[in-house]
């Protein structure tokens, strides 16, 4: 069976048929899912060229989600240079809800002393929140939220917030 598409779905399990959807529906669900995994991605890429920024952009790793090199099911991007500590970055995009925190303190617990699990949320039409692990009772902490989704502007912030033009690492 095909549609305008040019794509035969036949009995294809990937097209999610069930709760009475139309071929029509089962696209338009694909097409959204398509676009969010697009914006995840968009929003990872740019947090690890902010990394970069600061960092170094051979010192920052945008983690693939397919591989095996995050057991944790936690880091999207990775950044390690002196003197800085090893940050453990996972993106969302809009929302970081009470149970992400939960979860994600759950998973981070274990890290020792030498690496700062971090979430960045990329909020629409606002910027950036960026939150890092402090443990027991806060959690998490927001350490920098931007009120513009200027890239150069949130690069110097993110530079600022963590000492980069002196006075050490925060």
């Amino acid at each position: 069976m095909s549609n305008d598409t040019g794509y035969d779905f036949g009995d294809d399990p990937g097209v999610p048929r069930g709760e009475g959807r139309s071929i029509e529906e089962c696209v338009e669900h694909m097409r959204a899912n398509a676009s969010t995994n697009d914006k995840g991605d968009r929003n990872e890429r740019e947090a690890a060229d902010i990394l970069g920024r600061v960092y170094g952009k051979g010192n920052v790793d945008k983690v693939d989600a397919y591989s095996n090199s995050d057991p944790l099911r936690f880091i999207d991007v990775l950044a390690a240079k002196d003197p800085w500590p090893v940050r453990f970055v996972q993106v969302k995009t809009n929302r970081f809800t009470a149970k992400d925190k939960l979860d994600y303190a759950a998973r981070v617990e274990r890290f020792d002393g030498s690496v700062c699990p971090e979430v960045w949320v990329r909020v629409d039409y606002e910027g950036w929140r960026l939150y890092r692990y402090v443990g027991d009772p806060d959690w998490w902490e927001c350490y920098l939220e931007m009120d513009t989704c200027d890239y150069d502007a949130t690069v110097e912030a993110f530079r600022e917030r963590i000492g980069f033009y002196g006075g050490g690492p925060a």
